[in-house]
């Protein structure tokens, strides 16, 4: 995976690190995480999901849209709704997000875009438990807690250095 070219280690990347890499540079993005939050509850055709997410420009949508693929589909009505795995990657971002107890101000959203792509990169995502393998799941999902643990004591207090710099 990712983490053995981070290692040094010479292999080709496989279907699943390609697959996996892709999920989570789609979760990496504010703007994409903010599309799968309106779009939990309801079905939005382009407009409204412009207009729910306050982005200006429809090619700007269209790009981020075009990065959620099968994450978010078109219902019968034409109108955007969540597929089964995009209710899953969106339960895995406010997972770790409640995690850092963060409020949702667009600088937290990047935050917790930032360290679900940490955590995609560096060990894995929930895309075993989706295929059904539930010992593997477990295995990642206690290496991502492991992980997403340190790299909230590690965010928190160098953002408690740069804030304490800020008011000197």
């Amino acid at each position: 995976c990712l983490g053995g070219l981070l290692l040094g280690e010479d292999k080709p990347l496989s279907e699943f690190d390609l697959r996996e890499a892709e999920l989570f540079e789609a979760l990496g993005h504010p703007t994409r995480i903010r599309i799968l939050q309106a779009l939990n509850e309801i079905s939005l055709n382009f407009s409204e999901l412009k207009r729910e997410i306050s982005i200006d420009s429809s090619g700007h949508l269209t790009f981020h849209l075009s990065k959620l693929a099968g994450l978010v589909k078109t219902n019968t009505e034409g109108k955007y709704c969540l597929t089964d795995s995009g209710r899953e990657a969106l339960r895995i971002a406010k997972i770790a997000g409640e995690v850092l107890k963060i409020p949702g101000n667009s600088e937290d959203i990047c935050v917790t875009s930032f360290i679900i792509m940490a955590i995609g990169f560096n060990i894995g995502g929930f895309i075993p438990l989706a295929l059904g393998n539930l010992s593997t799941a477990a295995s990642v999902f206690t290496a991502s807690l492991i992980f997403l643990l340190a790299s909230l004591f590690y965010s928190t207090r160098h953002y408690r250095q740069i804030k304490s710099r800020a008011k000197h």
